[in-house]
């Protein structure tokens, strides 16, 4: 009887244990889905994402809009856009997240100009390229965008709202 008491309460315990990991993975699973069902299943739409990521200094969802990105990409067709989201993927650095989102916006905009592209170009809506004079020193970055109001990725709340609407694509 002893035995049996204990048993059960060493089952009930590893079972209590094991409930914090299972939600976990439940959330994580549940933010994936919420990402998918809101950006879709295009790399241009994580790539939205991951611009909406950086607006909000959210450096784990950058990540992860980023992976998403990734999976979309043939890397035979798209080395440009690999490097830079491999280094936004592997660092929780949102400055440096940040200046490798610089280097990803040049590179798909010039994939998305040369219009050769089904996975990059399927099913697009137009987009704008945007430009903040300030960001990086000074140096000017530029970034592409949904909206036309502009919502800078390289500020945050800092300077939300630095930058001009230069072209569509």
């Amino acid at each position: 009887m002893k035995y049996l008491s204990v048993l059960v309460l060493a089952i009930s315990l590893l079972a209590a244990c094991s409930q914090p990991e299972e939600t976990a993975q439940k959330a994580t699973v549940e933010h994936r889905n919420y990402v998918r069902d809101q950006y879709g299943e295009t790399a241009i739409q994580q790539y939205l994402h991951l611009k909406d990521a950086l607006v909000s200094s959210r450096v784990q969802e950058a990540r992860d809009a980023a992976k998403l990105m990734y999976m979309h990409l043939d890397i035979s067709k798209h080395e440009a856009l690999i490097k830079p989201l491999t280094e936004i993927i592997e660092n929780a650095d949102l400055s440096l997240q940040r200046e490798r989102f610089s280097t990803l916006s040049i590179a798909l905009q010039q994939a998305l100009e040369a219009n050769n592209d089904e996975v990059i170009n399927a099913g697009r809506e137009p987009l704008f390229i945007q430009y903040c004079p300030m960001a990086f020193g000074n140096q000017g970055a530029t970034w592409l965008s949904a909206e036309g109001s502009v919502m800078n990725p390289y500020f945050g709340d800092e300077m939300l709202t630095c930058g001009v609407v230069r072209d569509t694509l």
